[in-house]
């Protein structure tokens, strides 16, 4: 690597890319595009591990290696990837693999790609007398990423290695968590959940949203304690190491002790509370989240103008009835009109949550709506300021 802007892929959740965006402007990223599932941004060399260790919406961080236009055919990209310069990123002695996206291209089977991809990798080093490195799919040293989309193709590699979602507070719990934790950060970033507000996630589940919001109050740096991909490449720049060392000690440096102001959770089901409670702990909040079992609509509120924030139930742990699930929906929105001053923001992939809630007439100002996907489903973050009996200034965004 030389000293010239590193251009970097950061993928995150569909519609998530504005709250992304937000974040790499503010580590210093320029030329900062939202290109839907996609951020592109470009950067020194310290942003790759600046991005890694700092960014809570990112799924993974890719670094470009080659962008190739008038790809037509497959012989063209062969032709193409023929001449990229493997052997700088990968020896015989190492083990890497290859993902492959394709989108409007001749070739429909991405499997079938990444094995002829692959093959050019080999038959290069194999050539220049650099051995034959050794395909691993769970964990290479180096993970190559293609994209071929319409007549142009993007070469990257991966620096996440694991998927930045993965925070390390799951485990044992892994199957009970519908939410994954960079939506969970991209919906309290884009719904403007106030880190100096009390807040409250009365839906708890596995508690992804308090902890999530507990780690913004304390300003803590979600990939700080991990490792990363690029830890695992024998070819990396010594420069690359040292950057990662800084931004490890400038997360230390910036983190709180204490919160701000209270972060609570709650739950009606035991198994939640359980989950949740394992979760805390293995996040090292146990001495920060309050816990409660209570019934969401009856759940105390942890101060003044709270922030009020859930992943809504949409069948999955109520009855199915439809009549239950609305009345759910009612009076949780009745609720939410008795708190003085509140922020709602509520997430959901229930078609009716919007009109059940009946919040749009009974809040101050215009509300707001952020599309996103509930995994496959499509999904909508509503957010609602109800009216404040007592003078206050206006809270900004």
């Amino acid at each position: 690597m030389t000293d010239a802007l590193c251009e970097l892929l950061c993928t995150c959740a569909r519609g998530t890319g504005l709250a992304l965006a937000h974040e790499l402007k503010a580590l210093g990223a320029v030329d900062v595009v939202d290109e839907g599932s996609v951020v592109v941004a470009r950067g020194g060399l310290d942003l790759v591990a600046r991005a890694n260790v700092f960014l809570r919406t990112a799924s993974r961080v890719l670094l470009v290696l080659q962008r190739f236009d008038g790809v037509a055919t497959p012989d063209d990209l062969i032709d193409a990837l023929s001449r990229v310069p493997f052997e700088e990123r990968l020896d015989g002695k190492g083990t890497f693999c290859v993902d492959v996206h394709l989108d409007n291209v001749p070739w429909n089977n991405s499997l079938y790609a990444a094995q002829r991809t692959k093959d050019v990798v080999v038959d290069r080093l194999r050539a220049l007398g650099r051995g034959r490195p050794t395909v691993d799919t769970q964990r290479p040293h180096v993970r190559f990423v293609l994209s071929w989309r319409g007549s142009r193709a993007v070469l990257s590699i991966d620096t996440s290695g694991d998927a930045l979602h993965k925070r390390g507070y799951r485990a044992g719990v892994e199957g009970r968590a519908p939410l994954r934790e960079t939506l969970a950060a991209a919906i309290l970033a884009l719904g403007h959940a106030d880190v100096e507000r009390p807040f409250l996630d009365p839906c708890c589940g596995t508690g992804t949203l308090a902890i999530e919001q507990a780690w913004r109050a304390l300003r803590r740096a979600p990939g700080r304690d991990r490792r990363f991909g690029f830890e695992r490449w024998s070819h990396r720049p010594p420069a690359l190491d040292r950057a990662l060392a800084l931004a490890r000690t400038e997360a230390r440096d910036l983190e709180r002790a204490n919160l701000p102001a209270p972060v609570h959770a709650s739950d009606w089901h035991p198994e939640a509370l359980d989950a949740v409670t394992r979760c805390v702990e293995q996040a090292g909040l146990q001495d920060h989240v309050v816990l409660e079992r209570v019934d969401a609509r009856r759940a105390a509120m942890p101060g003044e103008r709270p922030v009020v924030c859930a992943n809504l139930p949409f069948g999955e742990r109520l009855a199915p009835q439809r009549l239950q699930l609305e009345g759910f929906h009612r009076t949780l929105g009745d609720r939410m009109t008795e708190i003085d001053g509140a922020r709602v923001l509520f997430f959901s992939a229930a078609p009716d949550a919007r009109w059940w809630l009946d919040l749009d007439r009974r809040s101050a100002g215009k509300p707001r709506r952020w599309s996103l996907f509930a995994g496959e489903l499509p999904a909508q973050l509503y957010r609602w300021d109800m009216s404040s009996r007592a003078p206050r200034v206006e809270d900004a965004g």
